[in-house]
């Protein structure tokens, strides 16, 4: 290449080297794509995948702390009525407390799951109830629903390892005043780390209020707008709604109905049905202070779950 001039011999290296380039970078992408990194789809996942991610970590979590796990999964057939859980505070009553009733001690919910889990049930999300009983999707045989009202720090610091040990997920029915609330309220980053764990968000409005008593305006931005700023600042569907100590009415469901939520919870005793009617006012069992694990399992085998 003696007599090839300088300029034609520098074009032919930048050439070659643009060339081997653009081999390195097609090896690369076919690596990534044959070892399922970063493909396409990938890219483009929205809330299904990702929903589905997360049951993925839940159920090999389950296994993990319990190998029998993965063999309590129901069989999809006729839907049945689940038990969703109420608490709310997971810590001692402080001496003034308005409702001690609803502050369980820590060491009261560690003994209620564990009975649980010794007794055969299994925690699972909203979401999951609804898909085993609108889609066929899987469902363990004694499934229950661990939903937490308003969202306090109790259950971040006492409820949350309890709940990891088992590889159990809650649902938290979170009023969105009280992020940051400084002295019993949960910050951004706590609320995240609960999603990582495989916990399910869902809206308890923003402020608390009765919705049976206030006006459109008040009513559209309690239930509509508390789920938007959910799904903005957690990035997750927010698909179940939760009316504030019960108070609902026909105003109030279509409200429920038209923000987008799929069903809502209240304070109504029993077992959460499957009918398509009472989506919108579906059952729980509360779950208040001094219940003994064996009584809590006693009370959900007396309805029948």
């Amino acid at each position: 290449m003696s007599g090839v001039p300088p300029h034609i011999l520098r074009r032919r290296i930048v050439a070659l080297l643009v060339l081997v380039a653009a081999l390195l970078l097609v090896v690369v992408v076919v690596a990534r794509v044959l070892s399922g990194e970063d493909g396409p789809q990938t890219a483009r996942a929205g809330e299904t995948t990702a929903t589905t991610t997360r049951a993925a970590r839940r159920a090999a979590r389950r296994a993990a702390v319990d190998p029998t796990a993965a063999r309590d999964m129901g069989e999809p057939g006729p839907a049945r009525p689940v038990p969703i859980l109420m608490y709310h505070v997971t810590t001692d009553p402080p001496a003034d407390a308005p409702f001690p009733d609803l502050y369980v001690r820590a060491s009261e919910f560690a003994d209620q799951m564990q009975a649980l889990h010794d007794a055969g049930y299994v925690a699972v999300t909203q979401q999951e109830v609804w898909d085993f009983w609108h889609r066929g999707g899987p469902l363990p045989a004694r499934a229950v629903v661990v939903s937490i009202d308003d969202g306090y720090h109790s259950n971040f610091a006492n409820a949350r390892p309890v709940l990891r040990r088992l590889g159990w997920p809650a649902v938290l029915n979170l009023k969105v005043g009280n992020l940051h609330e400084p002295t019993y309220g949960l910050t951004d980053g706590q609320v995240k780390q609960l999603i990582a764990d495989g916990w399910e968000i869902d809206s308890h409005t923003i402020d608390h209020p009765d919705l049976t008593t206030v006006d459109a305006a008040t009513l559209a931005r309690e239930i509509g707008e508390s789920r938007r700023r959910l799904q903005k600042a957690f990035g997750v569907p927010v698909n179940f709604f939760c009316y504030p100590a019960g108070r609902y009415d026909d105003a109030v469901i279509a409200a429920v109905e038209q923000a987008g939520y799929l069903a809502a919870t209240t304070v109504n005793p029993g077992l959460a049905e499957p009918d398509d009617s009472a989506r919108f006012a579906l059952n729980r069992v509360r779950v208040n202070a001094g219940v003994s694990g064996a009584s809590l399992v006693g009370q959900l085998q007396g309805l029948g779950a």
